[in-house]
């Protein structure tokens, strides 16, 4: 019998210590990705030419904090920020420390805009030409490796997480 206890507790503790380890994995794991989408660039025959796994910057908080502070990212990832309306959109890389392009996106999923190469940690403003909704980061070269254009179609397809 006192066998058998000691085997139970052991257990019990196992499982607890078990449960807690893959709810801290999952917590720490999805930070930042459990509202990963994807953006999809199309050429202008209308076929898919780039696809990216992005982030979703929907918050005053997370479109402030953007890509700040990263050292690497993904050559297929990026951030896909979320304003509530169309208006000249502006930008920095103050403490960010990967160089991007900056594709700037109207209501219609048009490219307004393309700012290519942003420099890390320069606060100068970079400014869109004309008002945007959606402005989507992504490492630089990305632009020109895509073949992304003014007037290009994008298409923000989310995840069901």
């Amino acid at each position: 019998m006192n066998v058998m206890l000691k085997i139970f507790f052991g257990l019990k503790y196992f499982i607890l210590a078990a449960c807690c380890m893959l709810t801290q994995i999952f917590v720490y794991s999805c930070e930042g990705f459990c509202q990963d989408s994807q953006v999809i660039i199309y050429g202008s025959q209308g076929k898919e030419v780039c696809k990216f796994v992005v982030e979703l910057a929907v918050t005053h908080e997370e479109q402030a904090r953007g890509l700040m502070f990263r050292k690497t990212m993904d050559n297929h990832a990026g951030m896909f920020f979320i304003f509530d309306r169309e208006e000249v959109r502006h930008f920095w890389m103050r403490n960010t420390l990967i160089p991007l392009d900056m594709i700037f996106i109207g209501n219609n999923f048009l490219i307004v805009d393309i700012h290519k190469s942003a420099k890390p940690l320069d606060e100068k403003m970079i400014s869109s030409r004309k008002p945007a909704r959606y402005v989507l980061e992504i490492n630089a070269g990305k632009a020109d490796k895509c073949r992304i254009k003014m007037g290009t179609k994008v298409k923000l397809l989310k995840t069901p997480f």
